[in-house]
């Protein structure tokens, strides 16, 4: 009964001694494709660096083209291709476009650029000029957006109307001008200047010469008794005419050039 027993113990005891190596195998199994995966890991990190680098070099692949296109009219190729120079350097793949785009940005003349690698040494900028449609104040522009923009020697460009006004009342201005302009136009009338002050007062002039105050409130109710006796009192006539004040609640001032004995220096309505 006891050789039994023990016969019995010493069997559980090489199958507990089978199971143990048996675990330890499987652990060093998964240790060894842990440590394999994290090699190849590692090797991967390795190659990606060295392409990293090697594609950095400027030297490996050097841009020899910078493709400029775009409609000029007032902007010099010159001087866009001064401003970019300093940053189109360097590789295909390291020359920093966001740099070459904001340097060309940043002309006043430039409305906006884009830039583009094309494979496998050319830099291609795209540039979109500003359109200006009036000038504002005596050193800028406006484009049709109504952002001011202002190059450094503005001079005149085509027959632009002129406007001004306070800081951040550039489109209300330009938006104003286009349809008092619209208005006017219906009666042959043409407008060359819109002023606001500081004061929020408007002063407009024709392309006779001609200035009519419209004041602060109620401008654009002030411009229809204009047009309404513009047939009656002032068509043909504005050769002769120098100011129009129409700050009156019911009627307007006239001053003449010269003033004739038949001519009032006012009229109320």
């Amino acid at each position: 009964m006891l050789l039994r027993l023990q016969t019995r113990e010493g069997g559980m005891s090489r199958s507990r001694s089978l199971l143990n190596r048996q675990l330890l195998a499987d652990l060093l199994r998964r240790h060894v494709r842990t440590l394999s995966g994290l090699l190849l890991l590692l090797v991967l990190a390795g190659v990606l660096m060295l392409g990293v680098q090697w594609l950095s070099d400027p030297y490996r692949f050097p841009l020899s083209v910078v493709k400029v296109t775009g409609d000029f009219r007032f902007l010099q190729k010159q001087q866009l291709q001064e401003a970019v120079a300093p940053h189109a350097q360097g590789g295909f793949f390291t020359v920093d476009v966001v740099a070459v785009r904001n340097a060309s940005e940043a002309l006043p003349w430039v409305y906006k650029a884009s830039v583009q690698r094309i494979w496998p040494a050319t830099l291609h900028l795209r540039v979109e000029e500003q359109q200006p449609i009036a000038h504002w104040g005596e050193q800028g522009f406006l484009n049709r957006y109504g952002e001011p923009f202002f190059p450094e020697q503005a001079g005149v460009v085509g027959d632009l109307p002129w406007l001004a006004g306070p800081e951040g009342q550039q489109l209300r201005v330009l938006e104003n001008y286009q349809r008092i302009a619209r208005t006017l136009a219906r009666i042959g009338v043409r407008t060359t200047r819109l002023e606001l002050d500081n004061r929020r007062a408007w002063h407009l002039q024709l392309a006779s010469g001609v200035q009519l105050e419209l004041g602060r409130a109620d401008a654009w109710r002030r411009l229809q008794r204009f047009v309404v006796a513009y047939p009656s009192v002032f068509a043909g006539r504005l050769a002769e005419l120098q100011r129009v004040d129409l700050r009156y609640s019911n009627g307007f001032s006239v001053y003449w050039q010269q003033a004739t004995p038949e001519d009032t220096a006012g009229r109320q309505g």
